[in-house]
């Protein structure tokens, strides 16, 4: 079983630890990092995180791919071994820890594309469907 580190700015990255404990409250595989909110050496904290967590596959994501913590996670992904998806949404996040196949590459592709179509503008969407309903009657 894989597990994941959520690392944001802020508290952002425990709303997210919560949000899955909501789903399942006996999760255990899902560790998160709220950087720069108690201590300001995230990378050190993280280093340690990800090496505490060695042995089996570990996912990283985070909030902002030109930002701080992604680019710390991203420095070390090669040399700690493990993958890193910036841009963290609750679809993502809620797919991949509670998927019954196994991690590889093959879904973390096929995850990072379906959580990019439930981005949706909701009033365009709407806007459109009620102008299906008139025309297709």
């Amino acid at each position: 079983m894989a597990n994941f580190i959520i690392a944001t700015h802020g508290r952002l990255a425990e709303g997210f630890y919560e949000s899955v404990k909501f789903f399942n409250s006996q999760i255990e595989n899902v560790h998160y990092m709220n950087a720069y909110v108690e201590h300001n050496d995230f990378e050190k904290e993280f280093i340690e995180k990800v090496k505490g967590l060695s042995g089996s596959p570990l996912i990283v994501l985070t909030d902002i791919p030109g930002g701080s913590v992604n680019r710390i996670a991203s420095k070390h992904m090669a040399a700690l071994g493990y993958q890193v998806i910036s841009g963290i949404n609750l679809s993502i996040l809620l797919e991949l820890v509670f998927s019954p196949e196994t991690i590889n590459e093959e879904t973390i592709e096929r995850v990072v594309t379906s959580s990019r179509e439930q981005l949706v503008f909701m009033n365009k969407l709407i806007e459109e469907l009620e102008g299906k309903e008139f025309t297709d009657d």
